[in-house]
């Protein structure tokens, strides 16, 4: 089954000083993961990236742990990160999928620039294919 990524990016606000709980928050707001002041999604992103620039991933139940919070639901939040390309699972663990999160995000544009790659050259193929019939029609008519 292939892999399927969404990646849904909001204009927002960037935070107004320089704190890394609000740089946190901004990114899972920007990444459609949480609404403004909502703690969990920043909590557990930060706890990630904390970990995977010390090399180390953490685990569902180090999160639960750490948060408070029942493992299904550290679980379902881990899941959405995994659904936006910025974290990934190995083994047990979780980490961004790139050793910090510039280089994450660096990752993440790449693949969209490779996906609008695709994308254009499928849309100029179907505008070929568009032309070519609009052609045939006209021709039909006119005979």
């Amino acid at each position: 089954m292939p892999v399927v990524e969404r990646i849904v990016i909001k204009q927002v606000s960037r935070p107004g000083k320089d704190d890394v709980n609000e740089i946190i928050e901004w990114f899972c707001e920007v990444f459609d993961l949480a609404n403004k002041g909502n703690d969990l999604e920043p909590a557990i992103f930060k706890e990630i990236v904390s970990n995977s620039m010390k090399g180390e991933g953490i685990t569902s139940r180090e999160l639960t742990s750490e948060l408070e919070m029942p493992r299904s639901t550290v679980i379902y939040h881990l899941n959405r990160f995994i659904d936006t390309g910025l974290v990934i699972r190995k083994g047990r663990k979780y980490q961004l999928r790139s050793e910090d999160l510039a280089s994450t995000i660096e990752e993440i544009q790449a693949d969209m620039f490779r996906e609008f790659g695709r994308m254009i050259s499928l849309a100029q193929r179907m505008d070929e294919m568009i032309e070519v019939e609009g052609n045939a029609r006209r021709k039909g008519r006119r005979q």
